[in-house]
């Protein structure tokens, strides 16, 4: 079952705000979504292995670091996001029900 548009909508926001946060950006939906987040948007090193760990931590999810090394731009990131939550939740649904309960 896909993420629905609704859904998907309130990833990006939030996607956004993490990136802005980090960026020092006022206005999050202002960010270009296929600006490169290193050279355009001025996410520094440091602040890159941050916003990894936030957004894991936001959508309790578990990112491939090299997934997301490819992800330079905001879009890339929200795409990122719905692939990997899609992912998991294709995982928890195929396993039994003794795993999905904490058995």
């Amino acid at each position: 079952m896909p993420i629905s548009e609704l859904a998907a909508r309130r990833a990006e926001a939030k996607v956004r705000a993490i990136v802005a946060r980090l960026a020092t950006a006022k206005h999050p939906e202002a960010l270009p979504a296929h600006a490169d987040l290193f050279t355009t948007i001025g996410i520094s090193l440091p602040a890159a292995l941050v916003l990894l760990v936030s957004l894991e931590d936001e959508f309790d999810i578990s990112i491939p670091d090299g997934a997301f090394i490819e992800a330079r731009t905001v879009a890339a990131l929200v795409a990122l996001v719905a692939a990997v939550r899609q992912r998991g939740l294709r995982a928890r649904e195929a396993a039994p029900q003794e795993m999905r309960l904490g058995r």
